[in-house]
């Protein structure tokens, strides 16, 4: 599984990972944890995937999504809080 951790500071939205490479061979999600506050992971138009829920466990807000079946693909996506500016990473699908 690809972990992503979002960062939410200063009305900004920040990841550790701009582009987050997943196997389709070994059926691999996608999973963003934050401790700072509640997101959503949104994807964009065309992209044919349901928006993940966002869920309290404990103190981190966690989203997970996939395994991911189309290789040779980018997935994009944004990243939204309230009152934070979104953030548009992407998902690299791979054989």
């Amino acid at each position: 599984m690809a972990d992503v951790t979002v960062t939410l500071r200063n009305k900004k939205i920040s990841v550790d990972k701009q582009s987050v490479p997943v196997s389709v061979e070994k059926s691999e999600k996608v999973s963003w944890t934050s401790t700072d506050g509640p997101f959503n992971i949104e994807f964009k138009p065309g992209s044919h995937w349901p928006n993940p829920n966002t869920k309290q466990v404990g103190s981190s807000w966690v989203a997970e999504c996939g395994p991911f079946n189309n290789p040779h693909t980018k997935l994009q996506y944004n990243i939204t809080a309230s009152e934070y500016d979104t953030l548009d990473p992407e998902i690299d699908i791979r054989p």
